[in-house]
C-alpha cells in the first residue's frame, strides 16, 4: 500500500547515500572522525609552513631590515641673547661649535655579533642573505670599512691615529665599567639570603607546608637557567668623540654618511666673554645647570638621546646673566630624522622650531667703566703688588688759622698719590636724574673667561683669595658710611625744625670728655673747629656739631629719614645679591645706649650701608628730592623688539618724590657739600678740587676698630651747579676719606671730563 508507514533511517542505512545527492557527507562515524581530524590539523600545518618560509627564505631579510630605519630626535641649536654695552660692544655672547659623535657599536672591541650580522645583512640582497659564507665575508668587509673610516677621519681632522684610538678606548672603558657595575649589583641582588647553619625544624604541619609549596609553585614565575644578556642604553648610544671641529669637517662628515658610518655631528654653543674682566660683576656668569663648577665647558660624556643637550639647560648664575635669564635664555628646537641602515636620511621634520634669546643692553658707559677699573687696579697695586710703603701723615694749615685737616698725601717726590693699604675698593656712578648706572666697579675683579670654564686650580685660587674677587662690592658690601652719612643727618635735623642751620655751635674738639666723642682733628692735633654752623660742619666734617644736634633731636628723626632715603632696605637694582644694610633702632633686640644716637648721626654705631645706597643718597640730594631706582639694563636689543620693531625697555618704578621734604632743605645741604671741596677749610679741598669743574660731595672716614685701618669714603655729584652724575667711592681699610677716597674721586671726575660725560 502506498500510504503505509516506513522507517526512513533504516532504509537509508540499508541502501546508502541516495545517488541524487552525491555532495552529502557520509554520516557514518568513521567518516565524521576523519573530517574532524582534517579540520583540526589544517591550521597548525599552515602556521608551521609559514614559519618555515619565514625562517628559510625571509629570515635574513627580516634580520637586515629590522635595523634598516631608525628614528632619532636631534636638537636644533639656538643662541642665548647677547649682553651689550651702551656703545654696542659685546660683553657676552654665544659662540657656535661642532662636535663629532660616534655610535658605541662602531668602536666596540670585540664587536657585538648581533650588530655585526645586522650590518652585514643590510649590505646584501634578499637572495644572498641565506648564504652563510657570503654573510661571513660581508661581516669582514664591515670591519674593514670601520678601520678605513678611522684612518679617513684621522686624515680629515689632522689628528694622530693613536690619539683617536685613545679616545675610543676611553669611551669603551667607561661603558664597560658601567656594565660591570650593573652586573655586579644584579648578581648581589640575586644571591641567596638567609643565615648559615642547619635550619631549625619547622613546627608547621606537613599538609600546610605541602599546600604552601603548591601555591608558590603555581603563582611564582620560574627562574630561567640562563638570564638574558644585559644591555645598557649606552651600548647603542652616541658618545662625544671630538670637540670644536671646524665647519668644513662637520659638513664633510654629514654629507658623506657612507664614508663615515656610525659618525654624526652636533651643533652646540658655549658662552664667550670677549672682554674678560670688564664689568665682570655686572655681566655675571652663565653655565650649564648640571655642570660641575670645575669641569670647564662640558665634560666628555655619553650623548645618549641627542635631545639631552645640557647646553640647553644653561642658566645665569650671577649678575645680569641671572637677573635677565628668562630674556637671555634661548630654547633649542627639535628635529625628527629617519635614517636607513647606512645612515642616509630618509625624512626630516622640525617638531619644534628654535627660539633665540633676546639681547640685553646695559646702561654702563664701557669707556668709563674700563678707565675706572684701571684706576682702582692702580690704587690696589701698592698692597697686592708687593710694595709696603707707608703714607706720611701731615697737616694742612687752612685760611682761618684754626682748622687742620690730617690726611694721607703725596710722597713729596712725584705726583703719584699714595693710597694706603686697602683690601678692596668700589666705585658707583649713577645718572642723578634717572638712576641709570653708568659705572659699577668692584676691585679686585675676576676674568669671566676663566670663571666660566675654570680648572680646579684656578677656581680654588679664586675661592681662597682673601681679597674676595668674586664679591660684588657695589651691591653686596655693607659697612659703616662714616661722615658721608652726615648729609642725611643734616636733612633730618633741618626737617625736625629744632636746629637752626645758621646758629653757631662751639666745637672744642670733643663733646664732654677729651677721650670720648671727639673730632678727627682733635685726635690728631689736639684742637677743635671752634664756632661752627651747619655748612661749616658739613665742609669740615665736625663730629661735635652733629653730636650736639643729635642730643637735641634724638635718634627718631634720623632713623625716619634714613628709611625715606632707602637705607636699611634694597634699592631695587636689577642685580642679584643686593644687601639691605642696617639702620639701628631703639626697638631692636639688644640694649640701646645714649651714645648710639650720637654714633648714628656721624654714620657709625651699628649703621651699615652699601655703596649703591650712598650713591643714591647723593643722587636724591642732587636732583632735588627724587628717589631713583638704580638699574644697569636700559633696554633690550632688536631681537627682543615688539610687533612694530621698536626696542622694548624693562618695566621699573618711576622716581618718587620724597614725602614731607620742605623746600629749601636740600638747598642748604647742597651748599654745604659744595664747600667740602670748594672751601679751603673743606676736607676735600686739597685732594678733590679741580679747576675745570665744580665737585660737591662729602668725605668719610669710617672707624672699624680692632686695630684695622678705617674705611675711606667719598660720595658726591658733579657738576656741583648742574648735577648730572652722582657717585660713591669707598676703599676698604683705605685710611683717610679725604686723601685716599677723595683722590680717587678726583681722578674719576677727570676721566669723566676726558670722555665728555661732564661738561
Amino acid at each position: 500500500m502506498l500510504n503505509r508507514p516506513a522507517n526512513v533511517y533504516r532504509e537509508r542505512d540499508r541502501r546508502g547515500t541516495p545517488p541524487d545527492r552525491p555532495w552529502q557527507i557520509d554520516e557514518r562515524p568513521a567518516a565524521r572522525l576523519a573530517w574532524l581530524f582534517v579540520l583540526i590539523c589544517l591550521p597548525p600545518v599552515c602556521v608551521v609552513g609559514r614559519i618555515v618560509q619565514l625562517q628559510q627564505r625571509l629570515g635574513g631579510e627580516i634580520a637586515a631590515t629590522s635595523g634598516d630605519t631608525r628614528e632619532t630626535f636631534e636638537t636644533i641649536p639656538s643662541r642665548d641673547g647677547r649682553i651689550l654695552g651702551s656703545d654696542g660692544r659685546v660683553l657676552a655672547r654665544d659662540v657656535g661649535t661642532f662636535d663629532v659623535l660616534v655610535n658605541y657599536r662602531w668602536l666596540e672591541e670585540p664587536p657585538d655579533p648581533a650588530w655585526l650580522r645586522r650590518q652585514a645583512l643590510a649590505r646584501l640582497d634578499r637572495n644572498s642573505r641565506t648564504d652563510t659564507d657570503r654573510v661571513a665575508r660581508e661581516e669582514q668587509a664591515v670591519l674593514a670599512a670601520r678601520d678605513a673610516m678611522w684612518e679617513r677621519l684621522a686624515r680629515l681632522t689632522g689628528r694622530d691615529g693613536a690619539d683617536l684610538a685613545r679616545r675610543r678606548a676611553a669611551i669603551r672603558r667607561r661603558v664597560e665599567r658601567m656594565l660591570a657595575s650593573v652586573e655586579d649589583r644584579q648578581s648581589r641582588r640575586h644571591e641567596p639570603g638567609g643565615r648559615s647553619g642547619t635550619p631549625a625544624q619547622s613546627t608547621t604541619p606537613a599538609w600546610k607546608r605541602a599546600w604552601r609549596t603548591l601555591v608558590t609553585t603555581l603563582t611564582t614565575t620560574p627562574e630561567r637557567d640562563e638570564p638574558d644578556p644585559l644591555v645598557l642604553p649606552e651600548q647603542s648610544a652616541e658618545h662625544l668623540l671630538l670637540e670644536d671641529i671646524p665647519l668644513e669637517i662637520a659638513a664633510e662628515i654629514e654629507s658623506h654618511p657612507e664614508l663615515y658610518p656610525g659618525l654624526s655631528t652636533r651643533v652646540s654653543s658655549w658662552r664667550d666673554y670677549p672682554h674678560g674682566a670688564l664689568a665682570a660683576h655686572v655681566v655675571g656668569l652663565r653655565r650649564a645647570v648640571a655642570d660641575d663648577p670645575l669641569a670647564g665647558r662640558e665634560p666628555s660624556r655619553p650623548a645618549g638621546d641627542r635631545l639631552d643637550d645640557r647646553r640647553d639647560n644653561r642658566r645665569g648664575e650671577t649678575g645680569v646673566e641671572r637677573t635677565y635669564d628668562r630674556s637671555l635664555h634661548g630654547a633649542h628646537g627639535v628635529r625628527r630624522i629617519v635614517r636607513n641602515g647606512r645612515g642616509e636620511v630618509l625624512s626630516s621634520e622640525i617638531v619644534r622650531p628654535p627660539r633665540r634669546g633676546h639681547d640685553v643692553v646695559l646702561t654702563l658707559d664701557l669707556a668709563l667703566q674700563e678707565r675706572l677699573e684701571q684706576l682702582l687696579d692702580r690704587v690696589l697695586a701698592e698692597r697686592h703688588g708687593g710694595e709696603d710703603r707707608r703714607t706720611e701723615l701731615h697737616s694742612v694749615r687752612v685760611e682761618d688759622g684754626r682748622s687742620e685737616t690730617p690726611s694721607y698725601g703725596f710722597d713729596g717726590r712725584s705726583e703719584t698719590p699714595s693710597y694706603g693699604s686697602s683690601a678692596g675698593a668700589c666705585i658707583v656712578a649713577l645718572d642723578a636724574r634717572t638712576g641709570a648706572v653708568l659705572a659699577a666697579v668692584s676691585a679686585p675683579r675676576f676674568d669671566l673667561r676663566i670663571a666660566a670654564a675654570p680648572d680646579a686650580e684656578s677656581w680654588q685660587s679664586l675661592l681662597d683669595d682673601p681679597r674676595r674677587p668674586l664679591f660684588h662690592r657695589a651691591v653686596s658690601m655693607t659697612l659703616p658710611p662714616g661722615s658721608t652719612f652726615k648729609a642725611l643727618s643734616a636733612v633730618a635735623m633741618l626737617e625736625s625744625g629744632r636746629i637752626d642751620p645758621d646758629a653757631k655751635m662751639f666745637c672744642q674738639g670733643y663733646l664732654d670728655r677729651p677721650d670720648r666723642y671727639r673730632c678727627y682733628v682733635y685726635r690728631h692735633f689736639g684742637h677743635g673747629h671752634g664756632e661752627t654752623d651747619l655748612n661749616d660742619a658739613l665742609a669740615r666734617s665736625c663730629n661735635v656739631y652733629f653730636f650736639q644736634a643729635a642730643r637735641t633731636i634724638g635718634p627718631e628723626p634720623i632713623i625716619e629719614w634714613a628709611g625715606r632715603f632707602g637705607f636699611g632696605q634694597p634699592t631695587g637694582v636689577d642685580l642679584p645679591g643686593e644687601a639691605a644694610g642696617r639702620v639701628p633702632r631703639p626697638s631692636d633686640a639688644g640694649p640701646w645706649y645714649p651714645g648710639d644716637a650720637l654714633g648714628l648721626a656721624i654714620g657709625q654705631s651699628r649703621l651699615t650701608v652699601t655703596p649703591l645706597q650712598v650713591a643714591r643718597l647723593m643722587a636724591t640730594i642732587a636732583n632735588g628730592g627724587w628717589l631713583v631706582t638704580p638699574h644697569v639694563v636700559g633696554g633690550f636689543g632688536p631681537s627682543q623688539s615688539d610687533d612694530n620693531g621698536a626696542a622694548t625697555r624693562p618695566a621699573r618704578p618711576e622716581p618718587q618724590r620724597l614725602a614731607g621734604l620742605r623746600e629749601g632743605t636740600l638747598d642748604r645741604i647742597r651748599e654745604g657739600l659744595e664747600r667740602v671741596v670748594a672751601h679751603p677749610g673743606g676736607t676735600g679741598y686739597k685732594h678733590v678740587r679741580l679747576k675745570d669743574v665744580a665737585i660737591a660731595g662729602k668725605t668719610g672716614t669710617a672707624e672699624v676698630g680692632g686695630g684695622k685701618q678705617d674705611h675711606a669714603w667719598f660720595a658726591g655729584y658733579v657738576p656741583a651747579d648742574r648735577p648730572k652724575i652722582a657717585f660713591a667711592v669707598v676703599l676698604e681699610h683705605g685710611g683717610s676719606g679725604g686723601a685716599v677716597a677723595g683722590t680717587v674721586a678726583r681722578e674719576m671726575v677727570r676721566v669723566m671730563l676726558e670722555l665728555g660725560l661732564v661738561p
